[in-house]
């Protein structure tokens, strides 16, 4: 609780003089070379920066192609997958609605959706919308559920009584995509709407974000949406990325595409009490409600100048060199966000970028902007998330390892291969396939579709992809296959992504 106390009292304190400074055209000229370099040392394909400063966008540019293929550069009008940053307007639609009084963040979400379940009947009685939005429910990411699969959102709501926490309620930070869709359904089901239908009059047409979207597909009918890249781990080449299938069940969490023009709209709304253009669409009271800290979402320290975070309802905040920014970063397919805002400055700092290394660049973009613009030393942040990228494909590189470690040599399968075969079920996840071809057995789960190469005994594991030799964002899937008192395979316990282990069972 000291802890949280702490964090609080340093990110409301800012330099005076921090408020009063004027930004230059030199240190706009320095971003502008900064953001130049940051693009070569992560070999980024495109991106479009964009600052505003109080009520003006002082500085927007694209940088690269939106399409390498036919040299389409990037504007401020390229349209990126924004990912997670979605969860913003999700969490500002419900704030809408409690500074309205249609409902309540703080009583339980089957007062408004009571068919609702979860693993647990503390959960069933307590989880508020405001647990949802600050990710404190105990329940972790359980990504594996949605992604690929096709589900509808309410077909995620429905699941959600299978995914079981891992944590006591509101004991701590668990980020939750899962939450997230259902909490977007709740706010829907309250407003009478669709969720989509909720962002689209509450926040995109007051702000008139005119070309902003809630699928892929919509967004690349107009032909402004960028291309994604990946640089390839196993021959270092830029390829494009295949994009993910676009699915309702993560649309509160990680669906809306925008552009940094359109999202420079939501930005000024911020940096004044939810105004744009003379329009309202939202109080500062709505505003506040979203910032404020529910929860602690770092207790170490990755870097000496950005302090511990804390975790509002769709954004972190925390002290950067001693000004508070209030932030949020989103991964999609290949596309990477950071959308970040210094309220004592009145800068707002908007990063989209479509190459999978852009995280890092659009990180050391925004610190590296801030310091610039606000002249506190300008720290090597390519450098030092350099050194965090190359420790993450090592530390991958170990687990995998690790895992070849603990594989017995010399054994055999317990069953001929043909017993491993057939659909295996989950409640959750769905249909797993395990068919054999000639001496080979495959995987076939959604949209994965892999051989399966022996470890031990009635132990097998996913054929590594060249692309990507640590499969299923960043871990090995192996399968254990379990029989019954027949001694017959009736169950396969495996976990997918990074999700705890579960067993699927025979159909």
């Amino acid at each position: 609780m000291r802890l949280f106390t702490l964090l609080i009292c340093l990110c409301l304190v800012t330099p005076v003089w921090a408020q009063k400074h004027q930004i230059s055209s030199k240190e706009l000229a320095s971003v502008d070379a900064y953001v130049q370099q940051l693009m070569k040392d992560w070999r980024v394909v495109g991106s479009s920066v964009t600052i505003i400063h109080k009520d003006k966008v002082i500085f927007s540019k694209g940088y690269g192609y939106r399409d390498l293929d036919k040299k389409l550069p990037v504007t401020s009008r390229t349209l990126f997958g924004i990912a997670s940053n979605t969860k913003l307007f999700t969490a500002m639609g419900a704030a809408i609605l409690h500074d309205e009084k249609k409902l309540d963040l703080d009583k339980p979400v089957r007062n408004y959706f009571p068919e609702i379940r979860f693993a647990t009947t503390e959960l069933d009685e307590k989880l508020t919308l405001r647990d949802m939005l600050s990710h404190r429910s105990g329940v972790p990411r359980w990504d594996g559920v949605w992604s690929g699969s096709g589900y509808s959102l309410q077909e995620i709501v429905d699941r959600l009584q299978y995914l079981k926490p891992t944590l006591g309620f509101r004991e701590g930070y668990l980020y939750n995509n899962n939450m997230y869709a259902a909490a977007g359904a709740v706010t829907a089901r309250v407003n009478g709407t669709t969720w989509s239908e909720l962002i689209r009059q509450r926040i995109f047409e007051p702000l008139e974000m005119k070309h902003s979207y809630f699928s892929f597909e919509d967004a690349a009918a107009t032909g402004e949406f960028a291309s994604d890249y990946f640089v390839s781990l196993a021959d270092s080449t830029i390829k494009t990325h295949t994009k993910d299938a676009h699915c309702d069940c993560w649309a509160p969490a990680a669906n809306i595409v925008s552009s940094s023009e359109d999202l420079s709209h939501w930005i000024i709304a911020h940096l004044n009490g939810g105004t744009y253009n003379g329009r309202r669409a939202f109080s500062p009271k709505a505003l506040a409600e979203t910032i404020r800290p529910n929860n602690i979402a770092s207790k170490q320290m990755v870097f000496d100048e950005v302090f511990y975070g804390l975790y509002g309802l769709g954004r972190s905040s925390t002290s950067y060199k001693g000004h508070v920014i209030v932030s949020h970063g989103g991964v999609i397919s290949s596309y990477r966000s950071q959308i970040s805002i210094a309220p004592k400055d009145s800068i707002g700092i908007i990063v989209l970028t479509n190459t999978a290394q852009g995280s890092s660049m659009a990180n050391a973009a925004v610190y590296g902007i801030y310091d610039r613009l606000l002249k506190l030393g300008e720290t090597p942040w390519s450098q030092k998330y350099q050194m965090e990228y190359k420790k993450g494909l090592r530390e991958a590189a170990h687990e995998a390892d690790s895992l070849r470690g603990l594989q017995i040599k010399g054994t055999r399968p317990g069953h001929d291969l043909a017993s491993y075969t057939g659909k295996f079920e989950h409640p959750a996840y769905g249909t797993m396939e395990i068919t054999l071809t000639g001496e080979k057995l495959h995987l076939t789960f959604r949209d994965r579709s892999q051989d399966l190469e022996h470890f031990h005994f009635d132990q097998f594991w996913a054929a590594q992809d060249p692309e990507y030799p640590i499969l299923f964002n960043g871990r090995l899937m192996r399968l254990q296959f379990l029989t019954n008192g027949s001694g017959k395979i009736d169950r396969i316990r495996t976990g997918i992504s990074t999700d705890p282990e579960v067993e699927f069972v025979r159909k």
